[in-house]
This record gives C-alpha cells, sequence and structure tokens, in this order.
C-alpha cells in the first residue's frame, strides 16, 4: 500500500538530518521529511495534494505552506547537497568524470504557471505549452548526480510581465538565453570545484559558435555533436570554387580509406566497434580548426540518422577515449526520465516560481538519496538480490516503506483505522470485515 506513516524510517531520517540545519522551525523540518519521502512513493501524482492524502495524519495547508511560503532558503538545501556528494570519497567527482549540460520541458495547460508558454519540447520532439528548465549534470563510470538548475523565461512571457510590472513598480525580469543560461551553469560548476574532464552538449547547444566560444573562453574541454546542415570549410574531390559544405556533404562524399575501424567501451560497459574518420577542419563562425570525427556503424552506412558527427577541442586523446567520453551524454536524459517517471519533476501544481524551484531541487535531493546510498553500500544490507538500475534500487527502497507501513499499522490500529473512515470514508465495518 502507498501510504506514508507520520514517523520517519532510520535510513531517511539518517540522510535528513544532514540538511536540519537549513529550517528553522520543527514544522518545516516535519514537511521536509514528508515531502521528500512522499516523492519516493508510487503513486499516480507527485503533488503536494496528492501526497497528503498518502501521508497519515498530514494535511494539505502544512505541507504547501512549507513549498510555497515557508521561509527556507532552497538555493541554499541544493549547495549542501552538492557540498556533500562532493565532499565524499564515494562519491565526489573526479578528473576522469563529465560535465553535462541539457534543458527539459514540463508540459502544463493553460499559461498561470510561471514561465510556462507555448514553446519547444526537446523531450516531447514537439511545440508545446510548459516550462523549460536548463540543468548540469554530473556523470562518471561509478555514479551520477544533478547539481544545479536554471528556469528558462521566454522572451515573449519576460517581455508580457515586465510590462505590467514596471506599471505597477515591481521588479523586471531579464530574458537570458537557453545558451546563456548553459554558461552560467558551467561557470556554476567551475565555481563549485567540480572536477570534469570534458563538457558534453547535444548538437543544439554544440552548434551555437557563441556557446562553444564561451566554453573554451572558460578553458573547458568539451565534446559535441553537429547537424548534417552545419557549414564547414573541407576539401572534396570535385571542388573548384569553393571548399564550403554542410556536414552532410562531407559524410556522402568522404572515401571509405578515411575510416578506421575503432572498437570503445560505452559508459555501461558494452564494448562497440565503428568505423571512424579523425579529421581536422574549419567549422564556419568559429576561428581556426576543430577536431571532428564522423562515426559510422559500418562503412556502408550512409543514412545520416545513424551516422554520429562529434567535434572537439581535444586534440590529445585518442579516438576511443573521446567516443567513451561521448556515450556519457545521455546520463542527464536518463536522469530526466527517471525524475519525471519516479519522482514527479514535473507532475508540481504549484503556478509560483519559488515553489517550482524547490520541488525540483527536492527531486534533486531524493535522487541523491538513491545514489547516496548506493555508493555508501547500503543497498548490500538491504536487499541480498544485486540492485544495479535506479528502477530497482527505488523497487527496494519502497519494499522497505512498505514493511514500515504495515509494522506502523500493526502497532498503531486505531489510528490507522481513523484515518481510513475520516479521510477515506470507509466504515468500520468495511474495514472489520
Amino acid at each position: 500500500m502507498n501510504f506514508l506513516t507520520p514517523n520517519c524510517l532510520p535510513m531517511f531520517e539518517n540522510f535528513y538530518k544532514k540538511f536540519d540545519n537549513i529550517f528553522s522551525e520543527p514544522s518545516q523540518r516535519l514537511n521536509f521529511r514528508l515531502y521528500g519521502t512522499g516523492l519516493m512513493l508510487e503513486i499516480k501524482r507527485k503533488n503536494i495534494w496528492y501526497m497528503s492524502e498518502h501521508i497519515i495524519d498530514s494535511d494539505y495547508q502544512p505541507m504547501h505552506h512549507y513549498m510555497h511560503d515557508s521561509p527556507w532558503y532552497e538555493n541554499g538545501l541544493n549547495d549542501q547537497r552538492v557540498d556533500m556528494l562532493d565532499s565524499n570519497r564515494s562519491t565526489k567527482s573526479c578528473d576522469d568524470g563529465y560535465g553535462i549540460i541539457d534543458d527539459t520541458g514540463n508540459p502544463k495547460s493553460g499559461n498561470s504557471t510561471h514561465a510556462a508558454r507555448k514553446q519547444w519540447m526537446g523531450s516531447l520532439g514537439k511545440v508545446e505549452t510548459g516550462q523549460v528548465v536548463v540543468t548540469s549534470h554530473y556523470a562518471d563510470s561509478r555514479k551520477d548526480w544533478p547539481i544545479d538548475h536554471r528556469p528558462y523565461l521566454p522572451q515573449k512571457w519576460v517581455d508580457e510581465h515586465n510590462e505590467l510590472n514596471g506599471a505597477n513598480g515591481k521588479e523586471l525580469y531579464v530574458f537570458k538565453s537557453k545558451l546563456t543560461l548553459g554558461l552560467e551553469l558551467v561557470d556554476d560548476m567551475i565555481r563549485r570545484g567540480i572536477r570534469f574532464s570534458h563538457l558534453l552538449v547535444d548538437a543544439w547547444y554544440g552548434n551555437s559558435p557563441d556557446f562553444i566560444k564561451g566554453v573554451e573562453s572558460r578553458e573547458c574541454l568539451y565534446i559535441t555533436s553537429l547537424y548534417a546542415n552545419r557549414r564547414v570549410y573541407f576539401p572534396l574531390a570535385g571542388d573548384e570554387s569553393t571548399d564550403e559544405h554542410s556536414v552532410k556533404d562531407v559524410v556522402t562524399t568522404l572515401n571509405d580509406d578515411a575510416y578506421s575501424e575503432t572498437q570503445y567501451t560505452k559508459a555501461n560497459g558494452d564494448i562497440c566497434t565503428v568505423y571512424v574518420a579523425d579529421l581536422r577542419m574549419k567549422v564556419k563562425n568559429l576561428s581556426g580548426k576543430r577536431r571532428v570525427l564522423i562515426v559510422k556503424p559500418t562503412l556502408q552506412e550512409k543514412d545520416m540518422r545513424s551516422i554520429d558527427v562529434l567535434m572537439s577541442n581535444d586534440t590529445l586523446s585518442d579516438v576511443p577515449s573521446l567516443l567513451h567520453g561521448w556515450s556519457f551524454r545521455d546520463k542527464i536524459d536518463k536522469f530526466y526520465l527517471r525524475g519525471k517517471d519516479d519522482l514527479g519533476f514535473d507532475q508540481y501544481q504549484v503556478r509560483d516560481d519559488k515553489p517550482i524551484r524547490r520541488h525540483w531541487y527536492m527531486v534533486f535531493l531524493m535522487y541523491t538519496f538513491v545514489i547516496w546510498h548506493r555508493q555508501c553500500g547500503s543497498f548490500r544490507k538491504w536487499c541480498n538480490n544485486a540492485c544495479q538500475t535506479f528502477g530497482q534500487l527505488l523497487d527496494v527502497i519502497r519494499t522497505k516503506l512498505m514493511i514500515h507501513f504495515h509494522k506502523w499499522c500493526m502497532e498503531n490500529r486505531e489510528r490507522w483505522h481513523a484515518f481510513l473512515q475520516n479521510e477515506k470514508g470507509i466504515p468500520m465495518a468495511a474495514i472489520m470485515d
């Protein structure tokens, strides 16, 4: 049964205590625990009302106040979480790890939610009404965890609200592109001292000359992919007046002898064999040449949907190392998937900026809870079966919550029966039947 008891399991309590200094009131600490553990439940929605309906002796209003109005510093909670991760031997960032920047969309009905407008949702592959948030992520061969986020405010939304705020004497919003927010998150990783060998970004970021120049000015190595229509300068057979071509032209014209068979290890440990052309070429609107890898599954492949074209400013690493590094980029996509499907990253029903950001940070925290215990070896004590995936780890946690709930019900029959009668409308005769 997917209900929470008023008291906290020791495995949760010991984790939550690490953040008690963020809160000044006992009610804040209580609702911090209830909200965090509520995100772990296997219930239909992870919003305040639905979670409060599944917590015994809980009420909607105190939890809503905790998320919406209660005076605690959500950025401080996230800073402390990242500091905890990066100061522990089992979870800290490493020189062979990777920093990742990407964005995700959260569909919302109507325009009442903060910064919600009709815009491109990469996670849906279409234009939809909702919010977009840019996030940073850390990953290596042993673990991954979210770092921070920046909500994206669409230009039209900023203009409309600044017109209203200016007339009312309120603070004005500042428009920042997703590219600018991505660079802010790179600066944030550097400021925090998070170690990583390469920054990984998808083609939307990598095809922006300004973003690439910004990353290079920060002296970061990066790996990104190029769109098929990206313009490059590279001599091809038959050129007469110009050597400017699209990436697709280069891929489809290049001779087979330009490719070398290459084996590399993916992030998941699988060995993969591909055919790679390791080239140096000038990319339009970028000064100098960049390293470009054209990666085919077979020599005969011509379909651009099956071919990766990667760009990097790393001229020293060998090809297998770069391909190995690039395979970590989807760690952030998997986090978005788990964060939404399992922890309710996009299921908030609050409308204002602060409670939305608090919800996202709480999801970051509970994802960290799972990773923290896995890296510290807790699951070996909790389960005899080998747990590899996030879903398997979460299933163990939910099972422990269920066992704890049943024990509590046995020890608190009257309170459980009162909850069923008063909150769920189940008559005593049906309970005792």
